[in-house]
């Protein structure tokens, strides 16, 4: 019954069923109104019968008060000896009041009198008619002084009793009639009491029983409303209102569920946007921990697997040159789809900069380094790896054509290529710096600083080691001779010869303009004085390709048994150096214990004036190679140039 009566409502909208609230008032308003009416009616055509009997009844008493009037002044008359001399204005007042009243009573003909007392005014008017005739002669007759107005006397006695035997017949008829009206008007009052009352009650309660079944069924299709407005509220955004209605109600629910759908596609990209962000931060933090390319590699190849599990995926990264792509790293288990790019301009991807998915391989538009792979169409999704606006890589992904890669796996792969390539690119821009801090922009061996630091760390873990300090001869004339491009080139080859013969643990370093240092680790001075000669003989080999000027080298040799301290250690390897020039140049000198106690000062030239070497050297007895003399006996006349 319910469900029949909530079908029957929910054809009507709000607003129809407000309109036929408003109807069942207006026809409840119009049948109260006929009642009252009707009512009214009634008491008012009882109370016109009353007044019409009460206006009768009041022509009754005017002509019964006449009539006994008019008997009086006859009777008077006889027993009055002057009342013959009554003047004819007396009698013709009386006259005038007797026509007078004689036209109100027949003006009574003209009204609707019920039958009895219509009957019974028609007697008494003929009776009066009579009396007032007999009356008008028996007094004319007095006036007149004529015997026959006492011969009238009795007979208008006879007129006047009949006259008044009607009139009380007629007091009678009038006195039923007026309480018979009376009563029909107090019925009538009575009646339209209790119709109006009744009507009243029956169109009230009719019409409240109709206005409470509309108006719940209104607040029943409103709280279904509400309920599901209540359910979005509390987080079910999964509930829907009923929207079949066409009614206000009906566009209501449409509104809530459209409400309700644009919630929950908020909610889902929200959501979509709190595992994305908690993806990249967990991302950037496993990246964070890398402290090589080779660490952050494997964080990526970690992460390919948590973003798809069984689809191929690679990293290729650019070279040192940006020419050419390496692999770096793929997916653990699924391995890599094996894309043959070489160069990242090569790469449709790189060249737009953007993220660039395929649907089939077999698409007109699809890459065509898709095509023609062994497991058939595949999908794909190409990345580009991008820092500071250069582009480092591409990230690979492809399978099946009929199993592309999620919106999903595209924007957490897209987030991977973006993390990857920032950590990549930071470290690599902080290993450049660091190369630059620790080594010589001209020649690419370590700077003096970071000798310094290494030194410290040989000290720290009690290894000794052989300090070298070597001088190009006569660099000063070569870079005058051949122009300073030429002394650079002279520089970078010692150079590159140095790290051709130099063992993994020893060090390199130019010590500052065409003076080096080499730190042979494990090392004693004699075994640094053979390693030292195999170089010389190394240079004169690579001097032959004729890449740069011909030039030779000095050498001074000491070790950390002659002193613990760096700056005793250069000061002596100075002095065997210095040694290594007086005694003519390309040729090595280890130094003696006495210079470490002596703490002379280093020399302030490093190129010595063309001497007579046979002169200075005459007697001597020294061989090359040897030092046969302590730092303090060399000459100290020799003039110094720079």
């Amino acid at each position: 019954m319910t469900f029949i009566k909530r079908s029957i409502w929910a054809r009507f909208s709000v607003g129809g069923r407000l309109l036929l609230i408003n109807a069942l008032l207006l026809v409840a308003l119009t049948l109260v109104a006929l009642m009252a009416w009707r009512s009214n009616d009634a008491q008012r055509k009882a109370m016109t019968d009353l007044a019409l009997i009460s206006r009768a009844a009041r022509y009754h008493q005017d002509a019964d008060t006449q009539n006994a009037n008019l008997r009086a002044d006859v009777s008077a008359a006889l027993g009055s000896a002057s009342f013959p001399a009554l003047s004819h204005s007396v009698l013709g007042s009386l006259v005038e009041d007797s026509d007078a009243l004689q036209r109100d009573i027949r003006s009574l003909d003209r009204l609707e009198l019920p039958p009895d007392l219509a009957e019974s005014f028609s007697r008494v008017r003929e009776l009066t008619d009579a009396y007032r005739t007999q009356a008008n002669e028996t007094i004319k007759a007095i006036i007149n002084n004529a015997n026959s107005g006492v011969a009238l006397v009795p007979p208008f006695n006879a007129a006047f009793e009949a006259l008044q035997q009607a009139m009380l017949q007629q007091t009678g008829v009038l006195a039923r009639r007026i309480i018979a009206a009376d009563e029909a008007a107090d019925a009538a009052s009575q009646e339209a009491k209790r119709w109006l009352l009744t009507t009243t009650i029956l169109t009230g309660l009719t019409v409240c029983g109709l206005v409470a079944v509309l108006s719940s069924s209104i607040r029943r299709s409103l709280r279904r409303v509400r309920d599901v407005a209540r359910a979005i509220a509390g987080g079910d955004l999964a509930a829907r209102a009923d929207a079949s209605s066409s009614d206000e109600v009906g566009s209501l629910a449409r509104a809530m569920n459209q409400l309700a759908d644009n919630l929950s596609g908020m909610m889902d990209r929200l959501r979509l946007d709190a595992e994305r962000d908690a993806f990249s931060t967990k991302l950037v933090q496993a990246l964070e921990m890398a402290d090589s390319e080779a660490e952050a590699y494997a964080v990526v190849s970690h992460v390919m697997k948590v973003v798809a599990a069984d689809l191929p995926m690679e990293l290729l990264v650019a070279d040192s040159s940006r020419a050419h792509l390496e692999h770096a790293t793929q997916h653990p288990s699924a391995g890599r789809p094996g894309c043959s790019v070489e160069s990242p301009f090569s790469c449709v991807a790189v060249r737009r900069g953007a993220v660039t998915t395929f649907a089939s391989s077999e698409d007109v538009n699809a890459c065509p380094r898709l095509r023609g792979r062994p497991g058939g169409a595949v999908s794909a999704v190409c990345i580009p790896l991008s820092f500071v606006g250069r582009t480092m890589g591409v990230l690979h992904a492809a399978g099946p054509a009929s199993q592309p890669a999620t919106d999903k796996m595209v924007a957490q792969l897209s987030n991977l290529a973006h993390q990857t390539a920032s950590r990549v690119g930071t470290l690599r821009a902080f290993r450049r710096t660091q190369i630059q801090a620790s080594t010589d922009s001209l020649t690419g061996l370590m700077n003096r600083r970071t000798l310094e630091e290494h030194i410290r760390t040989l000290s720290a873990n009690g290894r000794g080691y052989a300090f070298v300090l070597c001088d190009l001869d006569h660099f000063k004339r070569l870079n005058d001779t051949h122009g300073h491009e030429a002394g650079d080139q002279a520089l970078r080859l010692f150079a590159d010869v140095l790290r051709s013969w130099m063992r993994d643990d020893d060090m390199p370093c130019r010590w500052g303009g065409e003076e080096f240092v080499l730190i042979l680790a494990g090392c004693s001075a004699a075994q640094a004085f053979e390693a030292v000669e195999r170089l010389r003989t190394l240079l004169a080999q690579a001097l032959l390709a004729g890449s740069a000027p011909a030039f030779t080298a000095s050498f001074g040799i000491t070790d950390t048994s002659m002193s613990s301290q760096l700056d005793q250690l250069a000061r002596m390897a100075d002095e065997a150096l210095y040694q290594a020039k007086e005694a003519g140049r390309n040729r090595t000198m280890i130094a003696n214990n006495v210079g470490a106690a002596q703490v002379l000062p280093r020399r302030d030239a490093e190129h010595l004036a063309e001497v007579d070497l046979n002169t200075l050297l005459m007697g001597s007895g020294e061989s090359e190679g040897v030092a046969s003399s302590a730092p303090g006996t060399e000459p100290r006349a020799l003039q110094r140039v720079s």
